[in-house]
């Protein structure tokens, strides 16, 4: 279940960042290569956490929950972008913007050896979804406060550092 949640709040900012750029040209492409890296660097991130696992395996458990959590403090401090150099970026390299951070994450779960196909394929659908509802509703979606959802998603994720530290 952990998995699916992650998922979700990983993927959020797909929503957030693709309604706030109101992108009118490449949405298609932009959804499609979204929705790879969504997949395939979660994929990557478990290999890399279960790699890290073998060397750490002592205090893997307690490294996993500190990156976790460290995720989460990056998510609260870090500002919002300038969004006019962001238009002129190529759909892969806006698509590999925001779907970084699952990689990150993966790389937590890899360490604590949860469920990997769980959390690529939520990650891969949500992100699918996330994007279609971004473009299809691009302008006409006001109800996104991007300050509330970045600052829900990193306390989110610390608290899900320290849960997982302590079971």
């Amino acid at each position: 279940m952990i998995e699916i949640i992650a998922a979700i709040v990983t993927t959020a900012d797909i929503l957030i960042v693709y309604t706030l750029l109101q992108l009118r040209r490449g949405r298609l492409m932009i959804m499609l290569w979204t929705t790879i890296l969504n997949v395939l660097l979660p994929l990557i991130g478990f290999y890399a956490g279960e790699w890290v696992m073998i060397f750490f395996t002592g205090w893997g458990h307690a490294l996993s929950s500190v990156l976790l959590s460290l995720i989460g403090l990056h998510i609260l401090l870090s500002d919002s972008e300038d969004l006019s150099v962001v238009n002129k970026i190529s759909p892969f390299f806006l698509a590999l913007i925001v779907s970084i951070d699952a990689f990150g994450v993966s790389v937590t779960f890899g360490m604590m050896q949860l469920n990997k196909w769980l959390f690529v394929l939520a990650s891969g659908f949500f992100s699918v979804i996330f994007s279609a509802i971004a473009f299809l509703y691009t302008g006409r979606l006001r109800v996104i406060n991007s300050t509330f959802i970045r600052r829900l998603a990193g306390i989110v994720f610390i608290c899900m550092g320290v849960l997982s530290l302590i079971y």
